[in-house]
């Protein structure tokens, strides 16, 4: 079995789908964004890492990041 992510922008797309996906006999689920994508431990101890640096003052500029990209590219 396969699994197809759709990001729909309105109502009216997702009924539309959803009555495509009925008649032609295709099961199928609807979820609300986020909600089937728990994070696991290791990623929620990064996401915590990195709230601790953005308070403790860590953080870097999205200016000097291109910046030193561009000099790994030279």
């Amino acid at each position: 079995m396969s699994t197809i992510t759709l990001h729909n922008e309105s109502e009216n797309q997702l009924k539309l789908i959803e009555a495509l996906l009925k008649e032609m006999k295709i099961e199928f689920e609807v979820s609300e964004e986020l909600e089937n994508q728990d994070l696991t431990d290791w990623q929620k101890e990064l996401i915590d890492e990195g709230l601790k640096d953005i308070e403790e003052g860590k953080i870097i500029s999205s200016e000097e990041v291109r910046k030193n990209a561009r000099l790994c590219i030279k």
